[in-house]
C-alpha cells in the first residue's frame, strides 16, 4: 500500500482539508458532489466508497486452450473485476481433458458464465463471444454472499460424509454440480473485493486469502469424491471411523469464524494433529485405497490451519 504525504489546508477558522490522491479518485471515478464515507480509527481516518474500480473491458483469445483451461481463465477475468469479457478462439470445439470429450467452445463459456453471478452472454458468433457484466455488484452484499459460501461448503461436505459412510454412491455423485453453486458464492466474494475492496481497506487481502482457501477445500472435497467414484471404492468399517473427525473441522472452523472465540483454536489444531497421527499408525491395517482417500481428503485440515491464522488477524 503506497502511502501519500497531504499538506492541510485551513479553511475559515474551523475547516480543515486535504486532498484526495488523483490517481484513487479517477480509479473510483470519484466526481464533485459525491459523498464519501468517512470513519475514524485512532490515529487514522478511512476514506471510503460505495462506488467500485471503473469499467473494465479486456479481450482475450482462448485458441488452443482445452475445456477446464478457458473456464478458469474466464472465470479468473471475472474475479478480477473485469466487466466486459470480448472472448475469441479459431476452432469451433476444444477437449476435456478428464473424458477425452469434444465439447463445444460456445457450450463451455455458456457453462462457466452461468456460474458467474451478473454475468451474460449478450452476444456470440461462430468464433466470438462478448460477456458482460449486467448487475453491478455492491458491496453490502458480501457479508451475505460469505455467510452462503460457509452454508453451502457445510452442506456439501455433509453430503459426502453420509455418502461416503453410507456407502450411498448415488448422494456422492451429487457433490460435483454442488461444487458449482459454491464457486458461484465464492467467485461473487472474491469479484467484489477486488472492484470494492473490505469494509476495512488493510484486511482486505486477508479476507481474500480466507475465501481462496475456501475455494480450494471445495476442491479437496470435489476430488475426494471422483476418487470414490472413478474407482468404485467402498471404504472398510475400520477406515470410516475417521471420516467424522476430518468432516468436523469444517464446521467448527465456520464457529471460529463467527463466534471468535481464541480458545477454540486449540480445539483445531488438536483435532488436526489427531488425525494425521491415527491415520498415520493405521497405514499398514488399512486397505492402500482407503489410506489415500482418507490422506486426500484431510488436506483440508492443513487449508484451515491455514486460515485460522488468518481469522486471528481480521479480528486486531
Amino acid at each position: 500500500m503506497a502511502k501519500i504525504k497531504r499538506r492541510v489546508i485551513q479553511i475559515a477558522n474551523s475547516t480543515q482539508l486535504i486532498s484526495l490522491p488523483r490517481k484513487w479518485a479517477l480509479k473510483y471515478n470519484i466526481q464533485k458532489g459525491d459523498e464519501l464515507e468517512v470513519e475514524e480509527n485512532g490515529s487514522e481516518i478511512w476514506i471510503k466508497t460505495e462506488k467500485g474500480v471503473g469499467f473494465q473491458k479486456i479481450e482475450v483469445d482462448i485458441s488452443g486452450l482445452d475445456r477446464t483451461s478457458i473456464l478458469y481463465y474466464i472465470q479468473s477475468l471475472y474475479r478480477i473485476g473485469y466487466d466486459e469479457i470480448i472472448i475469441k478462439f479459431d476452432d469451433p470445439y476444444t477437449i476435456y481433458l478428464r473424458t477425452n470429450e469434444k465439447k463445444k467452445v460456445i457450450s463451455v463459456i455458456h457453462e462457466v458464465v452461468g456460474r458467474l453471478t451478473g454475468f451474460e452472454i449478450v452476444q456470440q458468433k461462430e468464433n466470438f463471444c462478448l460477456i458482460k457484466d449486467i448487475s453491478e455488484a455492491s458491496a453490502k452484499e458480501f457479508d451475505t454472499a460469505l455467510r452462503r459460501v460457509f452454508l453451502l461448503l457445510m452442506d456439501v461436505n455433509k453430503d459426502l460424509f453420509d455418502g461416503v459412510k453410507n456407502d450411498n454412491k448415488t448422494l456422492v455423485e451429487t457433490i460435483d454440480e454442488k461444487h458449482d453453486s459454491v464457486m458461484k458464492f465464492v467467485s461473487f466474494c472474491l469479484r467484489i473485493l477486488n472492484k470494492k475492496g473490505y469494509e476495512k481497506p488493510r484486511k482486505t487481502v486477508i479476507i481474500y486469502h480466507i475465501i481462496a482457501n475456501l475455494d480450494k477445500i471445495m476442491d479437496v472435497i470435489k476430488y475426494s469424491a471422483r476418487y470414490i467414484l472413478d474407482n468404485n471404492i467402498t471404504l472398510k468399517k475400520e477406515s470410516k471411523i475417521f471420516l467424522e473427525q476430518i468432516h468436523s473441522s469444517i464446521n467448527m472452523y465456520y464457529e471460529f469464524f463467527y463466534k471468535f472465540d481464541i480458545k477454540n483454536m486449540r480445539n483445531m489444531y488438536e483435532n488436526r494433529d489427531r488425525i494425521i497421527k491415527l491415520i498415520g499408525k493405521n497405514v499398514r491395517k488399512l486397505p492402500s485405497q482407503d489410506i489415500a482417500y482418507l490422506y486426500t481428503l484431510a488436506s483440508m485440515l492443513e487449508l484451515i490451519t491455514d486460515i485460522t491464522d488468518s481469522r486471528i488477524s481480521l479480528e486486531y
